[in-house]
């Protein structure tokens, strides 16, 4: 079964030019360990549930700019739990770069394992009963994601893609960066990205 680190781990090296948001806790952690630290990552701290709403304002901030296709959200179940009201924003909406790719653990893997209620949830079904483009739900081995990966990138979005995932941790250090930074150094990527910037 895929397990977390591996999928950040494919999903940098397929966008590494484009926007890509990322949850709070041991995502941010795992992507940093697997991936470094890298320009076109917005680490969100201390938000959970927001992560789509974020992804979803720079998709429409970025529709009009030919310089990125995709905006990635990685978001994990519990997180999306918190914030599925921004599900039926964005199907309402429509953005047509976002793509948002939950990875499913079935537990709140940073305050100690307890289970989620994703088990119930049906978030591809919820994603296209509200308005989404595409979504697909999908137990993960490296290549059925690979695959996945690429049935999104054929897709006008919004598009859903939960992936159930092993709940195995990489064991990594605290990352206690001031949140007001990354967004400032996120920015000033977006704004260079294309155009001669870094």
């Amino acid at each position: 079964m895929l397990q977390r680190a591996d999928g950040l781990r494919a999903v940098a090296d397929r966008y590494p030019d484009q926007p890509i948001v990322l949850t709070l806790g041991g995502t941010v952690r795992e992507m940093l360990a697997v991936a470094g630290r890298r320009p076109n990552h917005l680490p969100i701290l201390d938000a959970m549930g927001q992560p789509a709403a974020i992804g979803l304002g720079l998709a429409i901030g970025l529709e009009d700019d030919a310089t990125h296709e995709r905006v990635v959200v990685i978001e994990g179940d519990g997180s999306v739990l918190m914030g599925l009201s921004s599900l039926a924003t964005i199907g309402h909406l429509r953005p047509s770069k976002l793509l948002l790719i939950i990875f499913d653990n079935g537990v709140y893997l940073a305050t100690g394992g307890q289970p989620t209620a994703a088990a119930d949830a049906d978030y591809a079904a919820i994603a296209l009963a509200c308005g989404w483009a595409a979504a697909r739900d999908l137990d993960g081995d490296a290549d059925a994601f690979a695959e996945a990966l690429s049935w999104a990138d054929e897709q006008d979005g919004p598009v859903l893609l939960r992936v159930r995932i092993g709940s195995e941790q990489l064991t990594t250090d605290f990352f206690l960066e001031d949140p007001v930074i990354l967004a400032r150094d996120f920015v000033d990527w977006l704004h260079g990205a294309g155009r001669g910037g870094r």
